[in-house]
């Protein structure tokens, strides 16, 4: 007697999920830094308007977490050192930077997303 049942839904073969990945808590975390980079930016530069100096510790503050975050994002994602050395390069340019980090921060909600991660305004959580 055949075993098929027509009515039985389809089977298909599953890839494994990305959560294997033994770079995606390093992208989660290298995500808040940038994320914190972001936001320290745009404090820094409305304090800078109103304190003086002390706004400019705050940017350089935010520079400092980007460079970081951007480094550490950069391996977690798997890029090749001419492309790290390439976006560290343009962090140090001031408008770039910005954009820099935002489409970083767009890359990593996309990884941290297709691994099951839940991402919100100040990173991910499980």
């Amino acid at each position: 007697m055949n075993t098929y049942n027509p009515y039985e839904a389809p089977k298909a073969a599953m890839a494994a999920p990305v959560a294997n990945d033994a770079g995606i808590e390093q992208v989660a975390s290298a995500q808040k830094l940038i994320i914190y980079s972001i936001l320290a930016y745009f404090a820094g530069a409305a304090a800078r308007t109103f304190l003086g100096p002390i706004g400019l510790l705050l940017v350089l503050g935010a520079v400092l977490m980007g460079l970081i975050g951007t480094f550490r994002l950069c391996s977690g994602l798997g890029y090749s050192m001419p492309v790290r050395v390439i976006l560290i390069v343009l962090m140090f340019v001031p408008l770039v930077s910005l954009i820099v980090l935002l489409v970083l921060n767009a890359k990593a909600t996309a990884r941290l997303r297709a691994a099951g991660y839940h991402v919100g305004l100040l990173g991910a959580t499980r």
